[in-house]
């Protein structure tokens, strides 16, 4: 009896113990840094988080760089469409998530930098991590393969004689922004509707719906070369560097203030600089990858990479030549 009480007691201790070693290598897992755990990060698919709508420009960007972001990093990457609000619900939940490098937002700075100035948001364009750009172009002006305001010209002059439906993405945002510019530079004024992003715009000025719109440079080239849309214009204050054959707004405009848009990869506040320069360098490797840059020529885009650094620098600045719009974006919301 005495024999069996002591094994008893002996296999009760050994269970308790056990769950305790367990109880404490959990709690070690949980307060472990994220390099750490089971092996050098990353162990888990990464999310991208694409905050317009399926189709436009930096959709398809997300999905061109997936693949080859997935080979360099040796796990899955997923692409997640969260659009609508300009870029805002998408840059909330990123800033808001774990800063574990498995969610990076595919952003929109301009997009990102004017949201804050205008809406009661809950991030801090400065706090976002910075990994690196990827695109720095300059907004499209798109009408109709066959319409008849096939030149930026004429878009202007039938826009001082009659009703011109003009779309842009988003309210009080970065491309309802350069809208309101072209106006003022102009003197005309469009019947404007906003879109949650260039794909569904595009269906309606290929439709017949409105006459014209404003959409990423590299969508409107694409739809162009697909024989939807005419690119009559871009909202830079320059020519594009290669298709220098399409005017800008201050060719026929010289008052014209609109500028470029940049797009890069961000991820929450508090990524740690270790995984921060991972990505980095995964991405640069990735789109340095021959296939890709065909591919990323093939559909106009002319990808950059400047560092996290200089991405963060660009985009604050972006914001310091947007705030004296404050005043006039929010009117627009009343």
């Amino acid at each position: 009896m005495a024999k069996k009480l002591f094994y008893g007691a002996r296999k009760i201790r050994w269970i308790f113990g056990t769950l305790l070693f367990l109880l404490l290598g959990l709690s070690l897992t949980m307060v472990m840094p994220v390099e750490t755990r089971g092996g050098e990060w990353p162990t888990e698919a990464v999310r991208l988080i694409v905050p317009f709508s399926a189709g436009g420009l930096v959709d398809t960007f997300a999905r061109g760089l997936q693949p080859y972001l997935s080979k360099e990093l040796g796990v899955a990457v997923v692409v997640e469409g969260m659009p609508g609000a300009g870029t805002r619900i998408a840059n909330e939940y990123v800033y808001a998530q774990k800063p574990d490098g498995y969610t990076i937002l595919v952003g929109n700075s301009s997009e990102m930098t004017v949201g804050e100035i205008v809406y009661d948001v809950d991030y801090k364009t400065e706090k976002f991590t910075y990994i690196d750009t990827y695109l720095m172009e300059q907004p499209a002006i798109v009408v109709k393969a066959d319409s008849p305001y096939n030149t930026l010209e004429k878009l202007i002059e039938a826009a001082k004689k009659e009703r011109i439906i003009f779309g842009h993405i988003g309210t009080a945002g970065f491309y309802h922004l350069q809208t309101l510019l072209i106006e003022e530079a102009t003197g005309v004024q469009f019947a404007k509707v906003p879109y949650k992003g260039g794909a569904p715009m595009g269906s309606h000025i290929q439709g017949g719906f409105i006459h014209a719109g404003i959409v990423g440079f590299g969508f409107g080239v694409k739809q162009q070369n697909a024989g939807n849309l005419k690119v009559i214009g871009v909202c830079g204050k320059t020519r594009h560097k290669i298709y220098s054959n399409i005017p800008c707004v201050k060719d026929i405009a010289p008052e014209f203030k609109g500028g470029q848009y940049v797009l890069g990869l961000l991820a929450p506040p508090g990524l740690p600089d270790k995984i921060r320069d991972k990505l980095e360098k995964a991405y640069q490797n990735a789109i340095k990858n021959k296939d890709f840059d065909k591919w990323a020529k093939k559909c106009a885009m002319y990808v950059t990479s400047v560092g996290h650094e200089e991405y963060k620098s660009k985009t604050l600045d972006i914001k310091k030549d947007y705030i004296i719009y404050k005043d006039r974006l929010k009117a627009l919301l009343k």
